[in-house]
């Protein structure tokens, strides 16, 4: 029998909390545990959270007595609270179809090597909320495919170098279960992270496990001013986060291409706010890149004033060569 761990982990999304706490309970597949974790909230969390407390007997709350400083923290905290197999990391401004563990569940008895499950998505824009739109729709346009139309089971290594180096493919973390045991040694490296952690995390479970992909939208991610990915980001952070990722996807044995993907990481994500901020930034940027990793600094660095300098062409040779590569 396969059993979930729901961890909830909850900051300021009161507004939300009911809907996400909602339609956990309402999961038509029944083995799972509950663990809410509120890291400290400023808003009336508490209250929503304690006014469940009554219908969550057999489930675990913990209120932080000190924010974190970082969501990741809260998901390191409730993948070592787990008791079951399989881990679902439900964040507390999203909410979910009943039939969304029934059908991870379903996918992984019939695919017994799966690592990660995930689930298509609706986008829900807070702002207007009639419109929404779905991560397929998004990832087949940007990757000019019909992969994400239909469901698929597929070796994780596979998946990594078709699709998931180059891109943070897999949605958002509430339309995801991984399997516990693989997720021990790397949610450690969550500590190191404040944006992309979850990216790191989905490259390292596809490294030594299989992905399943259901194309039925059983997530519903909110996009809202208060969202982590809305937020402002520190272009100092994001960079040397970048830079970690790429760091983990030139050293494994598995990777292809690595040349090419170090040109993909310069161009779409390492050189961004590089020469657009003050000197003393790019500055520090580079002088972190250097104290992460030397031998890879030597490799990009060149290539940062080169598609400074020419970037229409490495622009366009660069798209040429992903487009090429997919087709």
């Amino acid at each position: 029998m396969i059993t979930f761990s729901v961890i909830i982990p909850n900051y300021n999304h009161a507004a939300y909390l009911p809907g996400r706490i909602d339609s956990v309970l309402s999961q038509t597949y029944p083995n799972f545990e509950l663990i809410i974790l509120d890291d400290c909230s400023t808003d009336n969390s508490r209250n929503i959270i304690e006014s469940y407390r009554a219908r969550l007997k057999s489930s675990r709350i913990i209120f932080n007595e000190k924010n974190s400083g970082s969501p990741f923290l809260q998901w390191i905290k409730g993948i070592e609270l787990a008791k079951n197999e399989w881990i679902w990391i439900a964040e507390s401004d999203d909410f979910a179809d009943p039939d969304f563990l029934q059908e991870a569940a379903k996918a992984i008895q019939q695919h017994d090597s799966t690592g990660l499950f995930y689930c298509d998505g609706l986008i829900l824009e807070t702002a207007n909320k009639s419109a929404s739109k779905k991560f397929s729709d998004q990832k087949n346009q940007i990757f000019k495919t019909k992969k994400w139309d239909h469901s698929y089971f597929q070796k994780g290594l596979t998946e990594l170098n078709e699709y998931l180096k180059f891109d943070n493919t897999v949605n958002n973390a509430s339309g995801i279960v991984f399997k516990k045991a693989l997720l021990i040694e790397a949610s450690q490296k969550l500590k190191d992270f404040m944006y992309y952690g979850d990216w790191y995390l989905y490259i390292q479970l596809c490294g030594v496990a299989d992905i399943y992909y259901c194309n039925r939208p059983l997530n519903y991610y909110r996009k809202h001013p208060e969202s982590l990915l809305n937020a402002p980001t520190s272009s100092l952070i994001s960079r040397r986060e970048y830079f970690m990722i790429l760091q983990s996807l030139y050293y494994s044995d598995h990777v292809t291409n690595k040349a090419q993907l170090i040109d993909h990481f310069c161009f779409h994500y390492l050189n961004l706010g590089l020469f657009h901020h003050s000197l003393s930034n790019s500055f520090k940027i580079i002088k972190a890149y250097f104290r992460l990793d030397k031998r890879l600094s030597l490799k990009i660095i060149p290539r940062l004033i080169m598609m400074k300098l020419f970037r229409e062409r490495y622009k366009r040779n660069i798209l040429q060569i992903e487009y090429n590569e997919k087709s």
